[in-house]
């Protein structure tokens, strides 16, 4: 009976792995936007580096700028979180900032 714990932990565990790999998280990644509270700024994510949260952070910074009555915006998550999707768990791990922003409930969006 110990053996078989071991195989199904074993199992577990590597599909856990595999699901966090690169080519498997790009099928089944959250879609990650961001706005300010107006929604006068928004972006989303798309897949690879040119548009990625760095990117975000960066094109906020540069909106907030350029105009100086949002200088005091702050960047908000309009996705929630979902720890019980262990197949994001390596992003929530290696990109933390993006899940630390506060989040902007679906009736406070315009």
């Amino acid at each position: 009976m110990k053996r078989k714990h071991k195989i199904i932990l074993a199992i577990v565990i590597g599909i856990i792995l595999i699901s966090n790999l690169p080519p498997v998280t790009y099928f089944f990644q959250e879609h990650y936007h961001y706005q300010n509270k107006d929604g006068s700024f928004q972006f989303s994510e798309q897949g690879g580096p040119t548009q990625d949260f760095e990117v975000a952070q960066a094109r906020f910074e540069s909106f907030k700028s350029k105009r100086p009555k949002h200088k005091g915006d702050i960047l908000y998550r309009t996705f929630t979180i979902k720890p019980w999707r262990f197949w994001e768990w390596w992003q929530m791990i290696t990109h933390f900032e993006r899940f630390n922003l506060p989040y902007l409930p679906e009736e406070d969006e315009h």
